[in-house]
């Protein structure tokens, strides 16, 4: 189960500012762009954003990123809702976000950064730390490295997705009610039939069993149960599993 809207997780707002961070470089040119097959990352980053944008009738937020790529907080905000309401979508971001190569610093004036020295619109990122710095090159350029960026989007990723899988057992669990895998056959027919179906199909997640809440299977299990009033609903539960 998905958090209501309008509620953004930590976790994908994290996302969110990530990607308008490493985005921000790249605009407005990459929103220019007249061919967007065999796009360059920078563009398909773009591209996830701008739709998710147009999908949620925001043309205007999605404009004056274009313009104004630092003043960008509505644009943040309604990513952040959409990282947390779609593992889907946040998986994309994270992965786009991922594929865009390192950039070499440069200097106000679009120079390369001098050996030791530091461009200062360029050392950190969006969360404070500095990039990594290696010795110069023989043309005078510092490569930098992003691993830490790598690390930083795979954890905000799986505290999106772990969060959401998190919710949506729990939510199955309460509807349940009291049954679990040690329920006798007697209190899983004493139970209403919503949490019949709840406590198997939650059973079945449990032991790596998919569709155990099939109508074939739950009538396999209440004939079961007839018979051995006594039996634990998990053994019966267990007797599926190919």
């Amino acid at each position: 189960m998905t958090p209501p809207a309008g509620t953004t997780p930590p976790a994908a707002r994290e996302l969110a500012a990530v990607v308008l961070d490493r985005l921000a470089p790249h605009l407005p040119e990459v929103a220019s762009a007249a061919d967007p097959g065999g796009a360059p990352p920078a563009r398909r980053l773009y591209d996830l954003v701008a739709e998710r944008l147009r999908t949620l009738d925001e043309q205007e937020a999605l404009a004056e990123l274009v313009r104004e790529p630092r003043n960008n907080s509505l644009v943040k905000r309604l990513l952040g809702s959409a990282a947390a309401e779609d593992p889907g979508y946040a998986a994309k971001l994270a992965a786009a976000v991922a594929a865009l190569p390192a950039q070499v610093g440069k200097s106000p004036a679009g120079q390369p950064t001098p050996r030791g020295r530091t461009a200062p619109s360029e050392g950190r990122g969006p969360a404070g730390a500095v990039a990594d710095d290696v010795p110069g090159s023989a043309d005078g350029r510092r490569p930098r490295r992003y691993g830490p960026w790598i690390a930083v989007v795979a954890v905000v990723l799986l505290l999106v997705v772990g969060g959401l899988v998190v919710r949506a057992v729990q939510d199955g669990l309460s509807g349940a009610g009291g049954l679990t895998s040690d329920s006798t056959c007697t209190e899983y027919q004493q139970a209403p039939p919503e949490e019949r179906v709840a406590a198997i199909r939650q059973i079945g997640l449990a032991k790596g069993i998919s569709g155990a809440d099939s109508p074939l299977v739950m009538t396999a299990v209440d004939q079961l149960c007839d018979a051995q009033p006594s039996a634990r609903i998990g053994d019966l539960v267990a007797r599926f599993d190919d």
